[in-house]
């Protein structure tokens, strides 16, 4: 039996140039041409199926180098049995043509021939003639190689072939074919650790997969697949890379090894511990590449996997060797060649390392939040004599790897040795944004920062004080307060860390106080203060404190495709680093978009991988907000169990420093108190939820949070709160919430359809389909049964775009909508079609054409078909399906097949 193939996946190009081919009159042959491991032979069992669709006859071979010694080797399996040998081969091409092509009675048939690379010249010419004169349809594999000519260019060169160059998969396609096989969502260091190794290869993917699922390090975790432990290859996967690499010379070898050892690396030092003639020969053959780097002459392995091998194929002796040479000509500019110059120092253990090499290499990895090695660079540098920066480095290393109480006490310690005012505000605000937010121990944070206070003078670390104070007030529940000090801050013109520190806070407090465009211009000035800091002198607490401000203030602004836009960019940047605390941070500012989006099971997919990872380090104090926000997803998707377990988690292990997050942890009670059917007091905690941020000065999250109580109906309790907010707040979202307040309190249900499409605008799409929902109610009170209708068709529609089955909405006496295939057949129906028409296109009999535009009929509160067209361009376009939009929405593959691409 043939083995299940994997799910195609970006791939349309290729295929829709297939089909083109096969569908030509006369078909055009094909040459699938690309390097090893990108899908060739995928493709060409594909084509061979495409065909086998088309009614052609198929028929397979495969070519290799045993079989090249053998004149038409790769072919005999399709050629009949020739009894005497003769050394004219024209006989022999004329009976091998015969036997390929048949007897030429049906359609030509199609034959695939994978690794045509290794053809031999008799089965070249062959193929070429049968291609020639249309006798038969080939469908080629070659395998493209710098140094060997393609057997099957004369195909193409002459225009009897069609040749499709085949790339890797991009990172989103290759991560959508890892969902699709493991048919599931997949966290994203597993995702990144496998495109890192494979680089979009479908062959290395699979054998990364297939070893990770047989070891068992690939699992599933909180209904994500993840990777525990390091991403290896498997000793399969090794044989094929070694392969590849073919047979080295020992000075090709050992240029390897130098790349193995560090890279990208320059030519003259490869060439040192190997030859120039030895480089030059690994560029050739492509398996050394030109580096793509700011530095010129600096080269890399054509593959990721290729270094990998040789590291582990060779000594440590020669490896340590190596670094011993590296270390001592190693370069120190960049922040990349300062950490790697320290590490090659690390390793090796130099009898004199160089303390200050060592020190800013470790402040140089923390600021790339490369904290292991941070941590190891930092020690070494403190051994060696480092001073100041190398404590700064360990105390940042400790923080993020989630050793709060140590870093606390390091940065505490360190204030004795530090030698300058700058470098003692600094491990003075790291202690005390340690001891608040990563301990929520708050009266210690405050002690300590009336201690730092004290006794630092300079004008700059007073300033960094006043900027962490600032913080301090945010995190607090005193938005007011933090703009008042952080202002105070930034117009001094500080230099260093305290501006970007001050603006983080002065933005976040005026997320939340409603002022958006001042927000963002300074979230703005805040990244660029913190992108002109020297390397090394940023806090990574600074960066994602910016983030979490330019979220709020997002959100809260009413900006949701720019603020689904962003947190997916700030995900993207985030990756670039070695896996980090901030990951869990940069998936909960994803899942917080799309659940402001009105999307839950999406969110739900970010934030269970937020939580997974908060709940085993969280430096920075996120896990309340996080479990807060993931409990109000599983309560709007009607999960229960698993929003009540949250809530009651959450209220358990509440910390004193949560206070600024309190008002979300009061909404995930009302969705929970919604999930349960317990509509009342849903709308009551919802309303209580706005009466907590408006008591702690937040009123933009205030008017946000009543837009779920009206949701569940609170619109009279609401109303006058909603419309005192809009006419002082900075945004798009408060304003519509106070025309959906009114609105419903009018019970008008033309205002609420107007109120929906605004809604949806802004790009809310829950609170779109629950305004929509209150608009089919109050029309259907007022007799209207066709707008009625019609608003409960877009409520439908909407809640389908949240992922959702029922209706959320202020009223559950809605009236009954029109089924999908009753829309179906009235939108046929409105575009001229007859009722037989409609039966043909639909496969059904005219009878029950005619029964459901009965139905349509009589739900629309319209006569008959000439008014249809206007009756259902009143409800809007439907949206697309995740199938339409291009997203897995089935189960494409079993694991079973995961031996076959």
């Amino acid at each position: 039996m043939e083995p299940i193939l994997w799910p195609l996946v970006g791939r349309d190009e290729e295929c829709a140039a297939i089909a083109a081919a096969l569908d030509a009159d006369p078909a055009r042959s094909v040459v699938i041409a690309g390097p090893a491991g990108v899908g060739r032979t995928r493709l060409l069992r594909e084509a061979l199926t495409m065909a086998r669709h088309r009614g052609r006859p198929t028929r397979a071979a495969a070519a290799s180098p045993a079989a090249a010694a053998v004149p038409l080797g790769a072919l005999a399996p399709l050629l009949p049995t020739i009894e005497a040998a003769t050394p004219d081969p024209l006989p022999l091409l004329q009976l091998a043509a015969q036997a390929i092509a048949g007897d030429r009675t049906g359609p030509a048939p199609v034959l695939g021939v994978d690794d045509a690379q290794f053809l031999d010249p008799l089965s070249v010419t062959l193929l070429h003639q049968v291609a020639a004169t249309g006798g038969v349809t080939l469908v080629l594999a070659v395998r493209t190689q710098p140094h060997r000519v393609d057997p099957s260019s004369q195909l193409w060169k002459d225009e009897l072939a069609t040749r499709l160059d085949v790339a890797p998969l991009g990172r989103d396609d290759a991560n959508r074919l890892v969902a699709a096989v493991l048919e599931g969502d997949v966290d994203s260091r597993t995702c990144q650790r496998l495109w890192r190794l494979s680089e979009g290869h479908p062959q290395y993917l699979r054998e990364l997969l297939e070893d990770g699922l047989r070891s068992g390090r690939l699992h599933r975790h909180r209904a994500l697949w993840r990777w525990e432990g390091a991403v290896v290859p498997s000793p399969r996967l090794v044989e094929i890379v070694l392969a590849q690499l073919g047979d080295l010379e020992p000075e090709e070898w050992r240029a390897m090894e130098v790349l193995a050892t560090a890279e990208p690396t320059s030519v003259h030092e490869v060439a040192e511990f190997s030859s120039f003639e030895a480089v030059a020969s690994l560029q050739r053959r492509g398996l050394v590449v030109d580096a793509d780097t700011d530095r010129d002459g600096e080269v890399r392995a054509a593959h990721p996997l290729f270094t990998e091998v040789v590291r582990r194929r060779a000594p440590e002796a020669v490896l340590r060797t190596i670094r011993q040479g590296l270390a001592v000509r190693a370069a120190a500019g960049s922040p990349e060649e300062w950490v790697r110059r320290g590490a090659l120092m690390l390793d090796d253990a130099l009898p004199s390392p160089d303390a200050a090499v060592l020190a800013t290499a470790a402040l140089r990895a923390a600021g790339r939040q490369e904290f292991p090695l941070a941590e190891r660079l930092a020690r070494a540098g403190i051994a060696a004599g480092g001073g100041a920066q190398a404590h700064l480095a360990l105390v940042e290393a400790a923080w993020w790897q989630g050793q709060t109480a140590r870093s606390a006490e390091l940065a505490h310690q360190a204030v004795l040795v530090a030698d300058s005012d700058e470098d003692r505000a600094r491990l003075a605000s790291i202690e005390v944004l340690v001891l608040f937010s990563g301990q929520g121990r708050a009266d210690d944070a405050a002690a300590a920062l009336r201690a730092a206070t004290a006794t630092i003078t300079s004008p700059d670390g007073r300033a960094v004080l006043a900027a962490t104070e600032a913080v301090l007030a945010f995190l607090g529940g005193d938005p007011a307060e933090a703009v008042r000090l952080g202002s105070s801050v930034l117009a001094s013109a500080p230099t260093g860390l305290a501006e970007p520190l001050a603006a983080a806070a002065t933005a976040a407090g005026l997320a939340v106080t409603g002022r958006t465009g001042r927000a963002l211009s300074t979230v703005r000035a805040g990244w660029a203060a913190l992108e002109a800091l020297p390397a090394g002198r940023e806090l990574t607490f600074v960066r994602v404190a910016l983030a979490q401000a330019e979220v709020l203030s997002l959100h809260l602004g009413g900006r949701v495709e720019e603020l689904e836009r962003r947190t997916a960019e700030l995900y993207r940047r985030n990756l670039v680093s070695p896996e980090w605390a901030g990951d869990a941070i940069a998936c909960l500012h994803r899942g917080w978009a799309a659940l402001a989006a009105g999307r839950p099971r999406v969110a739900l997919r970010w934030l269970q991988e937020a939580l997974s990872g908060l709940e085993e380090q969280d430096p920075a104090g996120f896990l309340p907000l996080c479990t807060a926000l993931t409990a109000t997803a599983h309560g709007q998707v009607g999960d229960l169990e698993a929003a009540r377990s949250l809530v009651e988690g959450e209220t358990a292990t509440a910390t004193a420093t949560a206070t600024v997050f309190q008002p979300f942890a009061r909404l995930a009670e009302a969705w929970l108190a919604a999930a349960e059917g317990r509509r009342s007091d849903a709308g009551a905690r919802a309303l209580d939820a706005a009466g907590i941020a408006a008591d702690q000065g937040q009123p933009a999250v205030e008017a946000v949070l009543l837009a779920s109580a009206l949701q569940f109906g609170r619109a009279r309790e609401v109303v006058e709160r909603a419309e005192r907010l809009a006419g002082r707040l900075d945004s798009s979202l408060v304003e519509a919430v106070a025309q959906w307040a009114r609105a419903g309190v009018r019970s008008s249900g033309d205002e609420l359809d107007r109120v929906s499409h605004r809604l949806h605008e802004i790009g809310v799409l829950m609170s779109a389909a629950g305004a929509a929902a209150e608009a089919a109610a109050a029309h259907e009170r007022m007799g209207n049964r066709h707008a009625a209708v019609l608003s409960r068709s877009r409520a439908e529609t909407l809640t389908r775009a949240c992922g959702l089955v029922h209706v959320i909405g202020p009223d559950d006496r809605l009236p009954p909508g029109l089924t999908s295939r009753e829309e179906q057949v009235a939108q046929l129906a409105a575009r001229g079609l007859s009722n037989q028409d409609i039966a043909d296109e639909l496969v059904v009999s005219v009878r029950t054409v005619e029964a459901h535009l009965a139905h349509v009929y009589a739900k629309l509160g319209i006569t008959g078909r000439t008014d249809l067209g206007g009756a259902l361009s009143s409800s809007g376009p439907r949206h697309r399906s995740a199938r339409a939009q291009g997203r897995p929405d089935g189960r494409s593959a079993r694991r079973a097949g995961l031996h076959s691409v």
